[in-house]
């Protein structure tokens, strides 16, 4: 879950991959409620199904298996060769940790989008959405002795594209096509905006080029209660969160672009 509920998001995930050609690749649900409460769908940022594009209804099913049981059946397959990636609330990746303590030493590293270090948050002024949604299980994760990678609002808001760069942005191949349709609509949906962060692919980006990035390591802990719900605070100087604090921007965005094909 994450911007629209678990069946459209799992949908969505079986479209793209089909648009792209690759079927292969399996889908694992994830959960379907944070570990406390409910979760709060952004139905506003994507519209109500969590894609501004329609794409034919996809053919294929999700896996058997569900995104924690996958995640602790690869890490133990394959230990300390694993980079996780979380681009939504970290509820299965708490609840991995959960069935398996072991799964922070198992894994190579986790990268989280998400949080807000430095600047205001997106959904409270201390919040950023993903911490937000499910701060019970982000508190999990970074109180674990996992090598996490945080890249929150702190960077991602200014490799971006703008609502004029979208008029000329058509792409040349498949995958190109799809985002520059995806931010069209978007734009049109969301006329206030004057701009698309690029926050998930920049997170990627990351793993692939941190090079691109200043990290400073941190404790990281989440408000898990109250007004400052899912804020991120961090004691820079030692611990075991890599935080992104800032970004080369043109060479982020020119990153992100290039790798849409």
């Amino acid at each position: 879950a994450g911007n629209a509920s678990l069946a459209h998001t799992t949908r969505n995930a079986l479209r793209i991959l089909e648009y792209m050609g690759r079927a292969d690749v399996p889908v694992h649900k994830g959960a379907s409620r944070p570990l406390r409460g409910r979760f709060s769908y952004a139905y506003y940022y994507h519209g109500p199904a969590g894609l501004t594009v329609r794409l034919p209804i996809p053919k294929s099913t999700p896996s058997v298996s569900t995104a924690r049981e996958t995640i602790v059946a690869t890490a133990r397959a394959h230990p300390g060769e694993v980079t996780l990636i979380a681009l939504g609330p970290l509820t299965n990746v708490a609840r991995a940790i959960q069935d398996e303590p072991d799964l922070p030493s198992l894994l190579r590293d986790i990268y989280v989008m998400g949080g807000a270090v430095n600047v205001p948050g997106n959904v409270t002024p201390y919040a950023e959405f993903n911490i937000y949604d499910d701060a019970e299980a982000a508190n999990v994760v970074f109180s674990s002795d996992a090598n996490i990678t945080l890249v929150g609002l702190d960077v991602c808001r200014e490799p971006s594209v703008r609502r004029e760069d979208a008029e000329w942005f058509s792409g040349k191949t498949r995958g190109e096509q799809l985002v520059a349709r995806i931010i069209r609509n978007w734009f049109k949906m969301r006329p206030e905006d004057d701009r698309y962060n690029l926050c998930d692919p920049l997170t990627v980006l990351a793993a692939l080029q941190p090079e691109l990035f200043t990290f400073k390591q941190a404790t990281v802990q989440v408000e898990t209660d109250g007004e400052r719900l899912g804020q991120t605070k961090a004691q820079f100087g030692a611990g075991r969160v890599r935080v992104a604090i800032d970004v080369d921007v043109a060479a982020a965005k020119n990153g992100v672009l290039a790798g849409l094909g």
